[in-house]
């Protein structure tokens, strides 16, 4: 009988980023509940970018390129596109949701160029023409109107959207429930714990499948 590796993060990380792109991490089928769960077991914060919300129902995973910006200075979004790599995911913090600091062009361009998605934590806008083009855009808000190409901000510096720090390189994590961080020194815990959370959770249902209620399973009083 052939003897079968162990599947561990160090094996992960060298089977699914060999050029240091983290899309692969797809296959592993984690939720950013999961890993919200596991960052929150590890570092005591959950990783989440509050209140931000995908345009429609997507999934992302990539390093992140980040930005700082005015919401009447959509300029600075447009320079990041030329920062970013195939394969990265622009993050934008954005100092007001009044005013859009990205549409449809700066998506156009951004998946001509290969980025992931993008998270905004501030406003969009054009959402029909970006769901047409599914291009994965996740922001705080949505509007009509933008501002002006002032491109005053600044790109891959640590920023702060609500409670979390987004560091230039972090992991970025999107699905239909959100976006979470993951800090780069933390990833390979992050994944193992976030692994050992989904062995429990299909524990779970495998004992709810065979009649258990779920209080009983958790041994709730």
């Amino acid at each position: 009988m052939k003897n079968e590796k162990k599947l561990s993060p160090e094996s992960i990380l060298k089977k699914f980023f060999p050029k240091g792109s983290y899309s692969k991490l797809e296959r592993l089928d984690i939720s950013t509940s999961q890993i919200s769960d596991a960052l929150n077991s590890i570092t005591g914060n959950s990783g989440v970018i509050s209140g931000v919300k995908p345009l429609f129902n997507t999934r992302i995973i990539g390093r992140a390129v980040t930005v700082d910006t005015m919401s009447d200075d959509w300029g600075t979004s447009v320079n990041a596109i030329d920062t970013a790599q195939k394969g990265e995911i622009i993050v934008i913090r954005v100092e007001g949701d009044d005013r859009a600091i990205w549409g449809e062009l700066t998506s156009k361009t951004s998946q001509e160029k290969g980025v992931i998605g993008t998270v905004i934590y501030g406003a969009v806008r054009d959402v029909g023409a970006i769901k047409k083009l599914k291009y994965p855009v996740f922001s705080k808000n949505i509007v009509p109107n933008a501002g002006s190409p002032k491109a005053e901000g600044k790109i891959d510096i640590p920023i702060i959207c609500g409670d979390m720090t987004v560091n230039p390189q972090d992991i970025i994590v999107g699905d239909e429930c959100g976006v979470v961080v993951i800090p780069k020194e933390y990833l390979t815990e992050v994944i193992n714990e976030t692994l050992n959370i989904k062995k429990k959770e299909q524990n779970i249902i495998s004992k709810i499948e065979k009649g258990h209620s779920l209080s009983y399973i958790l041994e709730l009083k």
